[in-house]
Formats: structure tokens, sequence, C-alpha cells
């Protein structure tokens, strides 16, 4: 009678194990993480899916495939809706598509989602200064350039002088030209900016310096710095060196706008 009872025990017992075992596993299924704050957090899990998601849309915007772009950018948004991650990328989906009112709206949700999420305030001000809206640019990326751990800040910097031209305010585009440079020696673009601005201030000298870290720095030469080289040479009275910027320029460059303004002002110096 002893065994029968201990046998009656384990069958019972065995369909409540299994239950326990289940509500076990999903309790650990549900589980949150939160903060000290007490705000949710995102399993790691759901972390790296969105992730992937948004890495696969890339992929396929690269591609020109903004169908496959779309289906992955719709199953990040059953992950994690409010991801500035993944705004930035519809925003530059729906930019891409030419939908300017969709593409300014996502911007904007990811700023409002993470108001110090630089990367995405960047793209927002490339997308501001491509429609002319160079203040807002301007406002933008000097904010982004506030972020002193941002890894790309150099460009960003740049940016602000790019804005800064548009806007006439040429004391601050020098300022963030040679912040640029200062933080990244190699960005060669800001040497450029900077060799013209000092050209037209007159300073011929230190435009040739400058012209020359530009040269010095970039791979290949551009139409437009031996446009520059040309007028500085000129302007300096170097002869021979003004003549082998203009051979460069157009041997190299034939179908430039450089070369077209050069032509032109060689015309208009023979007539003189």
């Amino acid at each position: 009678m002893g065994e029968r009872m201990v046998t009656v025990v384990r069958k019972q017992s065995a369909p409540c194990l299994i239950m326990w075992i289940l509500s076990a596993l999903l309790m650990t299924g549900c589980t949150t993480t939160t903060t000290t704050d007490g705000v949710k957090k995102e399993p790691a899990d759901n972390n790296k899916i969105l992730e992937n998601r948004i890495q696969l849309a890339l992929g396929y915007m690269s591609k020109g495939d903004h169908e496959g772009a779309r289906q992955n950018l719709n199953k990040a948004m059953k992950v994690n809706s409010r991801s500035p991650e993944l705004h930035d990328v519809w925003a530059l989906l729906y930019q891409k598509e030419r939908e300017f009112g969709e593409a300014e709206a996502h911007y904007k949700k990811a700023l409002t989602y993470n108001p110090l999420f630089t990367r995405g305030r960047s793209n927002y001000g490339l997308f501001l200064l491509r429609q002319g809206r160079y203040e807002e640019a301007y406002h933008q990326f000097s904010k982004g350039a506030e972020d002193l751990g941002y890894p790309r800040r150099a460009e960003l910097f740049y940016k602000v002088g790019i804005s800064a031209l548009k806007l006439g305010k040429l004391a601050e585009a020098e300022n963030a030209f040679t912040r640029a440079a200062v933080l990244n020696p190699q960005l060669s673009v800001a040497y450029l900016e900077l060799a013209d601005l000092t050209y037209n201030r007159g300073d011929y000298p230190k435009a040739k310096q400058l012209l020359n870290e530009y040269n010095n720095t970039k791979r290949g030469p551009s139409s437009r710095g031996l446009w520059l080289g040309v007028r500085l040479e000129r302007s300096l009275g170097n002869k021979d060196a003004e003549a082998s910027q203009g051979l460069a320029l157009r041997n190299l460059f034939p179908d430039s706008r450089e070369n077209q303004e050069y032509q032109n002002w060689l015309n208009n110096e023979q007539k003189k």
C-alpha cells in the first residue's frame, strides 16, 4: 500500500512540476530591465533585432530597393517605435523619395526621443542645408558641434562653416573651419575654405600657405584648388606658377565650371 501511495503522489506531482517550470520560463521571458530612474529599457535581444533591421534597411537603401528597406523599417517599428536611430533612417528614406515633409517629421521625432542624438542632428542639418534653410541648418550644426564626444565633430564644424558662409557670417565661418582643421588636420576641405576666405581678404601669403596644406592633405588636385592657385600666383607675381596651375586646370578639368571661369578670365586679360 505504501508503494501505491508513492506512485499516486508522483503522478500528481508531475503535472504540477511541469506547470511550475513553464511559469518560471514565462516569467523569465517577460522580464524587463529598468534603470535607476525607473525608465524601462529594451531587452538586449530586442536591441540586437532592432539594430539588425536598421542595418538591413540601410543595405536595401544603398541598392535602391526602397520597398525592401521599408519592410525592415516597419518590422523594426514593432520592436521599438521610439528609437531615434530608426526614425533617422526613416527620414533618410523619405528624403531619397523626395517626401520632404515626412522626412522632416521623422528627423524631429528622432531628436524628440533623444535630443543628444548628434548623428541624427547632423543629418537633419544637412537636410535643412539642401532645402536652403541656412539659418536652421546653422543652428543644428552648431548644436551638434557642442557634443565633445562625437567622433566626427570636425565634420560638424566644417558644416557650421558652410552654413555660416551661406548666411554671410564670414568671421563665424572662418572660426568654424579653423576648429575643423584643428580637430582633424587631414580634413582637406577645411583648408580650402580657409584659403579662399584669406585670399578674398587680401592676405595672399597666408592664403598660399593654407592652399599648400589643402594640396598636401588631398590625394589629388581639384578644379577649385587649381583655380584658386592661378589667382593666388597672379596676385603674388609668380607667372610661371600661374601658367602651370592654369595648364593643369585646363587639362585635368576641361569641363569644369572653374575652367570656364579661367578661360573667361584669360580672354578678359588679353583684351586689356
